[in-house]
């Protein structure tokens, strides 16, 4: 027989019922949230299986790593095949302008930045004081030819005394040497018409080349001295000086061909080739060379100043002067062997890409058959 107490109007059995629901639902929530995350992991593993498991994501990571292997191989190859610095400026032998005379400057026909052709009047001195010169040289030049007739005629009357010996020696050989002065003096006066005539022409100072004006500094009414720089004359026609590395010029030669690029003009691309090699270093040349006698040694790799001439320069229409920045390459083909290597392993390793995708790709299908 089972006895059950029933106390408080029997509200017992409704209070440990109470307290069983409460331990269930803590229980529940404490195990959900576990099996929530169990079933995300596995969704989002599924996910990526199913992804990998894709024959287009398969095909595209073929194609990328295919594209990424022949990026490669193409920079490897033009690693091997050519020889770039960024240490290169356009280089040019400019003309010093400078008058010939001293004076004043009457007039100046020219601009900065101003293309002349050679010939073309630069600028004027006043021709003045040269012309007065050139005048007064003429004039000596007719006093000293009148003075020579007169000489030449005495010498031809003495010549005749001595013959008939009614003068003596002395007094030929003195109208002798009359005419002979006056003779000199007047070839000397000729070589003072002559340098007039120089100086006058000096006043018109022209451009001895086609190029372009820069560093004027003269202007109208400046007082000038010979030798005295005035303006400089760019020529159109430049070239590259290319500083290489010395471990770069192994298989560098005079002719092979060349790009240029300018960092002022980044769309323009300029072809030359290389036209000769500096017979030393940079350094073997500067103001201080390098002792490497003395104190430790450091060894620094060298370079060697390139000459690069430009093949295509006359319809630039831009402006490319000495001291502008350039980046040019040089296609030396010294490394063709090494180049062919790099393209047959790049061709092995995307064969091998090919292959293996679609070996992946035929596994999929019989997994998913």
């Amino acid at each position: 027989m089972m006895k059950t107490d029933f106390s408080n109007n029997g509200a017992a059995p409704v209070e440990v019922r109470e307290r069983h629901g409460t331990a269930v639902t803590q229980d529940y929530k404490r195990t959900a949230p576990a099996r929530f995350n169990r079933a995300s992991d596995s969704s989002k593993k599924e996910k990526k299986q199913s992804l990998l498991r894709r024959p287009g994501v398969i095909v595209a990571a073929a194609a990328l790593a295919i594209v990424g292997i022949g990026y490669g191989a193409f920079a490897m190859f033009h690693s091997f095949t050519h020889e770039s610095t960024d240490d290169a400026f356009i280089d040019v032998h400019f003309v010093s302008v400078a008058p010939k005379i001293a004076g004043h400057v009457a007039a100046v026909h020219v601009d900065d930045n101003q293309l002349v052709k050679k010939g073309d009047v630069l600028l004027e001195i006043d021709p003045s004081d040269f012309q007065v010169a050139l005048a007064q040289a003429r004039a000596n030049l007719a006093k000293d030819k009148a003075t020579l007739i007169q000489a030449s005629a005495n010498e031809e009357r003495a010549q005749d005394l001595f013959t008939r010996k009614v003068i003596s020696t002395q007094e030929r050989d003195t109208n002798v040497a009359t005419s002979e002065s006056s003779k000199a003096s007047v070839e000397a006066d000729q070589a003072a018409v002559e340098q007039a005539q120089l100086n006058l022409g000096y006043a018109k100072i022209k451009a001895p080349i086609d190029g372009y004006v820069t560093k004027k500094a003269v202007t109208t009414g400046d007082y000038v001295q010979v030798g005295q720089a005035l303006m400089s004359l760019v020529p159109p026609r430049v070239w590259v000086i290319a500083n290489f590395k010395e471990t770069q010029l192994r298989s560098m030669r005079p002719g092979q061909p060349a790009t240029v690029s300018i960092d002022a003009y980044e769309e323009l691309k300029l072809h030359g080739h290389v036209d000769s090699i500096q017979a030393g270093s940079g350094a073997a040349f500067s103001l201080l060379p390098p002792e490497n006698a003395t104190g430790n040694y450091v060894k620094v790799v060298q370079r060697v100043p390139v000459k690069i001439v430009l093949d295509d320069q006359q319809n630039l229409q831009r402006v490319i002067g000495p001291g502008m920045s350039v980046v040019p390459t040089v296609y030396v083909s010294g490394e063709v062997g090494a180049a062919w290597k790099v393209a047959t392993g790049a061709i092995i390793l995307a064969a091998g890409v090919i292959l293996g995708a679609a070996l992946w790709i035929g596994r999929v299908r019989r997994e998913q058959g």
